[in-house]
């Protein structure tokens, strides 16, 4: 298959294209050889939209908008990895939402810009004692759950707030608090994953990636189709928060052997050689769906509008109030 990407987005605003330029590095390293990214779209088989967060509109005006588009609408599909999106356009999506799951438009994937840098690199030694049973790093105010979670005790856990105003996150420079974000990742046998604004999170990707095991808090996540899941993580119930201190000390001889397991599995779906291979296959695949998405059918997302979330988010851009938040 060859593949024309590209983005919407203008060019203007910082990070608007990362995930397009990581899935161009990731189609030159490709290790499958099957399908290839070409320069022109007329010599492309599919077209497919690379958007960061909300930078081509927060329901994806700017591909709609875009010629290309209207001109090959039905081999046109779109990654994104925006936290709460309707799929107006049939494609793969990082933050799939259990309860608006719809098979024949979307698929869930994975954020391709984690990748291995600077303080995150896997290190195949010291995978035998960890300094913590459990760790999390992260603002509490994305979601009530994280509030939550950070109200679980134990004390062979490390659990850091870093929207605390206490902390002073102002005095780390970005370098610093990679480090110590490495730092307790590595030293830690499982990382707690919840849910933030969307049902997805970076912290399950980033804890395969280093090669530990990921503890997945999020009751509406979608996980990707392909890995083995229950081989490499754990599902805690959000309403189960207290019990995660008594099942992760259950199960911490597991942790190593799983940890493992999550490594392999992100270096065989997630990573940089992997995923141009991995996107591209999800949209062939909804390419079988696509006689469930013409005609008055194709506009069926427009129900979500519907939603309270969206339908005040509508409304404001709409009518010139407010603005969309950014992560």
């Amino acid at each position: 298959m060859r593949v024309f990407l590209l983005s919407a987005a203008p060019a203007g605003p910082e990070r608007a294209h990362l995930d397009l330029g990581c899935l161009q590095d990731s189609a030159r390293l490709d290790r499958f050889g099957v399908h290839a990214a070409v320069d022109s779209p007329a010599d492309a088989d599919l077209i497919l939209f690379v958007e960061t967060s909300v930078h081509a509109g927060p329901y994806f005006e700017q591909v709609r908008r875009h010629p290309l588009y209207r001109s090959r609408r039905d081999e046109s599909y779109l990654f994104c990895s925006t936290d709460r999106f309707i799929p107006m356009l049939p494609g793969v999506y990082a933050a799939v939402e259990r309860s608006w799951y719809w098979p024949h438009w979307t698929r869930p994937g994975h954020y391709v810009n984690v990748r291995e840098h600077g303080q995150m690199r896997y290190e195949e030694r010291g995978q035998g004692e960890r300094k913590y049973l459990f760790s999390f790093i992260g603002s509490a105010a994305s979601h009530p759950v994280r509030r939550r979670l950070l109200s679980v005790d134990d004390t062979d856990a490390l659990m850091v707030d870093t929207g605390s105003r206490s902390l002073d996150p102002g005095r780390l420079t970005p370098e610093a608090y990679e480090r110590r974000y490495a730092d307790s990742v590595k030293n830690s046998a499982f990382v707690l994953a919840p849910r933030g604004g969307g049902p997805a999170s970076f912290r399950l990707f980033e804890a395969m990636m280093l090669g530990r095991v990921p503890v997945i808090i999020s009751d509406q996540w979608v996980p990707p189709i392909g890995p083995d899941w229950e081989r490499f993580s754990i599902r805690v119930d959000e309403a189960d928060l207290h019990a995660i201190p008594s099942l992760l000390q259950a199960r911490a001889s597991e942790a190593a052997q799983m940890g493992e397991a999550a490594r392999a599995a992100w270096v065989d779906w997630c990573s940089e050689s992997v995923s141009f291979h991995r996107v591209v296959e999800s949209c062939l695949d909804l390419t079988a769906s696509a006689s469930s998405r013409t005609g008055v059918r194709r506009y069926a997302p427009h129900l979500q509008l519907l939603r309270p979330y969206h339908a005040a988010r509508w409304v404001a851009k709409r009518f010139g109030h407010g603005r969309d938040a950014r992560r």
